[in-house]
């Protein structure tokens, strides 16, 4: 089929209105119809017949490249018969005429059909041509939509030995157009990505040097030295150990300027012409294109700075977020943006805090007085910690009073700018969030993945775009080629996000210390004590608190979002013994020790939180916690002047039954209500009662009919000596019925610490005014529920014996779903519609 080369470069494409495919499995569309074109021995006819488009194949050439050698002895009349067959098909769409016949032999007419081949090799030839003009962004562009024309593996499904040469032709062109796209983003600044992107290239192609030299420039110019040095000496050993030989003059030169520590890469990539508005001295710039999404907000703050008149003088705008959420991105926006505004762009990245310096210096001094003021966009500062006080001392006082500045980076402005009155009102400050959900979905559909990878993806990005661009690649690989598999392109996409958004850690007692943070709701050194023990928990603590990607809520620090999927994914299929291990430290400890302590209202909605995120993915008890909010209350005694206040409560909530019931308790044990109000004006938000029982008194049982069904079921076993049961006969809290709420936290706090840890406790009850709503948490949690004695009463009564399933056991009930549970939906699990 290696002719059909020479006919797609002199053709001139003129478009018919069918359409063949062979960049994936091969297709025909005849204006909205897509015909069948048979079983794969005749399409393979067809495509031999397209190889040779313009002349006419012979049968016997048609028989030796579908069977070779093993062609049966009907070959020929099979082959006729695919003819027929083919012509059939062809002739209901008005193609009759597309295959003649002549002397034995066939030929298809390419006057009549548009090739995705063609256009795929035009769209090639034209990316180069820009390129050599300077136009990177113009030969990026081309280069995407050539390889977007790629639907699979080219002529997916088609046997014999000449779709077989045909194909590895095709996908050798297209791995050579990838390579040619991932050095026009080296270019074009998107490093960080490419690093991100390359290794999935080199697992599939690994003997391919020019994928190295991509992954070492790429690495070198992330400020990644260390790591491309590692990858090289990777290279020499494999090819040494592969093929016999060293790596090539190409890498070798790369590899001998980063030891140098050289500031140029020739003869790495071509140097881009400047870009209209833009100062020659300055970075190149991208369109971002249909692949940006999102950051309106970000977006009109910048285009309101664009507006700024001269006498309202400099404007310096810090843009923060963790690595991956998109700051490279939005600069570029940013840039396209201010140049469609008529400004001059110093769009700088990729630089080194010494050329960063040499940079800004050459392009302020192109500067003169009547020069407007340019937006100079810096980014990874992160990097350039050294230049602030320059930067903000020195340089940025001599530029034009209308210029403005775009800092991008993990943090935000030191305090050096914000207590110098100098920068007062000078200083905006924008942090990057997570892309929300529909925001993420639009970010993955755009690169064309396959939609039932879709959720998959958004669930398990958590809305960073780094991490949605990279699964969605991965996704479009093994949608496209089936490679890799599912299970290594998990452990791919994860090692990828850990790499670029951690990075290196000092220690493996930090490593560990980073998994903890990320398993448990919230970290303490107290826990860090405890989880790493031969750790120094302060020292783990102080630098997993200066993380960017770490978050510092009211009751110890906490990692969300991707990383912590990301994290534990990582561990349990690394280690699975260390992570059963590290689980059963930090859930003993909560168990244990927090909520043993955990006596003011703040303090029980947290461990219960704790409680809880140990266990989601039982699939339970997230829906009766609360994620958010803090209970605004504050916990008090009974006196006899609350009574009344408590009754009306009761009776407004659930009714006269219950009121009467809280009359009785509050006369006759009124130091077990646990009553909250509100923390500022002090009014009743609710209360609960755990009534401690060995024997009930008779007039107990007649007052209270849920006394003498508890009674009744406790009859029914030996309680130990000196042992008693509990009842948690109140749970008033007008919200109780509707939400998990703060409140109902610290109701369920209470009365599990009274399960685990109250000593003597043989039996507990649990009475619940909406039995259908909590019925699924009381199962899971080993409560069985009681036969009361009277149906018509509105409530229902809950129980568990203590002493056949202790605490220690009744811990463990759901241990290996805790553990081993499936994460849904998992990523790269394809989904229906």
């Amino acid at each position: 089929m290696h002719r059909r080369a020479a006919v797609i470069t002199q053709r001139t494409l003129v478009p018919p209105r069918s359409r063949l495919t062979i960049l994936g499995p091969p297709g025909l569309r005849c204006g909205d119809a897509e015909p069948e074109l048979g079983t794969p021995q005749q399409q393979a006819v067809l495509m031999l017949l397209l190889s040779r488009s313009g002349s006419f194949v012979r049968v016997g050439e048609l028989i030796d490249g579908l069977w070779g050698d093993r062609a049966p002895a009907t070959g020929e009349a099979i082959i006729r018969t695919y003819i027929s067959r083919l012509r059939r098909v062809l002739a209901e769409h008005g193609l009759g005429s597309a295959i003649r016949s002549q002397s034995g032999g066939y030929m298809l007419d390419p006057s009549l059909f548009a090739l995705d081949a063609d256009e795929f090799t035009r769209l090639v030839e034209t990316a180069r041509q820009e390129r050599a003009n300077g136009d990177v962004p113009g030969a990026a562009k081309h280069l995407r939509a050539a390889l977007d024309l790629w639907t699979g593996t080219a002529l997916a499904g088609v046997p014999g030995e000449a779709a077989e040469g045909e194909r590895v032709r095709l996908e050798r062109l297209k791995l050579i157009a990838t390579q040619e796209l991932l050095q026009l983003r080296v270019e074009m600044g998107e490093h960080a990505e490419v690093v991100a992107e390359v290794p999935l290239l080199i697992q599939l192609n690994r003997l391919e040097e020019p994928l190295y030299e991509i992954q070492l420039l790429a690495l070198y110019r992330s400020g990644r030295r260390a790591e491309a040095l590692e990858v090289y000496r990777m290279v020499y050993d494999l090819l040494g150990t592969e093929l016999g030989v060293s790596p090539g003059p190409r890498l070798r030169a790369i590899h001998e300027k980063i030891l140098r520590a050289d500031d140029e890469f020739v003869p790495a990539l071509r140097a881009v012409a400047p870009v209209a508005g833009r100062p020659a001295g300055a970075a190149p710039d991208r369109a971002v294109g249909s692949w940006f999404v999102g950051r309106d907000t970000e977006r009109a703050a910048f285009a309101a700075m664009l507006g700024r008149r001269r006498d309202d003088g400099l404007v310096v705008f810090f843009l923060c977020g963790h690595a991956g959420i998109g700051k490279s991105t939005l600069l570029r926006r940013y840039a396209d943006d201010a140049t469609a505004a008529g400004r001059t762009v110093w769009h700088l990245h990729g630089l080194t805090t010494v050329e960063l310096r040499e940079r800004l210096d050459q392009l302020a001094a192109g500067l003169t007085a009547a020069s407007a003021g340019p937006v100079v966009l810096v980014d990874s500062f992160e990097r350039h910690g050294d230049l602030e006080p320059w930067l903000r001392d020195e340089y940025l006082r001599t530029l034009p009073a209308d210029s403005i500045v775009v800092v991008a980076g993990r943090a935000g402005p030191s305090a050096g700018w914000i207590t110098d009155p100098a920068w007062s009102g000078s200083i905006v400050v924008r942090r990057l969030d997570a892309l929300g959900a529909a925001e993420s979905a639009a970010l993955v559909e755009a690169r064309g993945v396959d939609p039932g990878f879709v959720p998959s993806i958004v669930d398990f990005a958590a809305g960073n775009p780094f991490v949605l661009s990279l699964a969605a690649e991965v996704g479009r690989s093994m949608s496209a080629t089936g490679q890799p598999s599912r299970r290594e392109a998990v452990r791919f996409v994860v090692d990828t996000v850990l790499d670029t958004l951690i990075g290196a850690v000092p220690s493996a007692q930090h490593r560990r210390a980073l998994h903890v943070c990320a398993h448990a709701r919230y970290t303490t050194e107290d826990l860090l004590r405890v989880a790493v023990p031969d750790g120094d928990a302060a020292e783990l603590f102080d630098w997993l608190r200066v993380q960017p990607y770490v978050e510092t809520p009211g009751h110890g620090l906490d990692i969300n979002g991707v990383l912590r999927e990301a994290l534990e994914a990582h561990l349990r299929w690394r280690d699975p013994v260390g992570y059963e291990r590290m689980h059963r430290r930090i859930r003993d400890y909560t168990m244990n020790t927090l909520l043993r302590d955990a006596t003011d209202p703040r303090a029980s909605a947290a461990v219960l939180r704790t409680i809880s995120h140990l266990r989601r993915h039982g699939g339970v008890t997230n829906r009766y916690v609360s994620a958010t909010g803090e209970p605004d209350v504050r916990a008090t005694g009974v006196t006899p002047a609350d009574h009344d206040e408590l009754v009306a409560l009761a009776r407004e909530t659930c009714g006269e039954l219950t009121a009467s019931s809280v009359r009785f308790w509050l006369n006759r044990r009124p130091g077990g209500f646990y009553v909250l109000r509100c923390a500022d004006s002090g009014r009743l938000r609710a209360f609960m009662s755990w009534l401690t029982v060995r024997e009930p008194a008779p007039e107990e049982l007649d007052a209270d009919p849920v006394t003498a069904d508890v009674w009744h079921d406790v009859a029914r076993r030996n309680l130990p000596p000196g042992a008693h049961f509990g009842i948690a006969r109140h749970l008033i809290c007008p919200a109780l019925e509707s939400k998990p709420n703060p409140i109902t936290d610290v109701f369920l706090a209470r009365v599990m610490r009274r399960w685990v840890h109250e000593p003597g406790l043989a039996a507990s009850y649990l009475v619940i005014a909406d039995p259908q709503l909590w019925a699924p948490l009381m199962d899971y949690l080993g409560h069985y529920e009681l036969s009361c004695s009277a149906p018509a009463y509105p409530y229902a009564i809950f129980g568990h014996d203590w002493i056949a399933d202790p605490p220690s056991s009744w811990q463990d009930r759901h241990l290996a779903d805790e553990l081993w549970a499936p994460r849904r939906p998992d990523l790269f699990r394809r989904t229906a519609g």
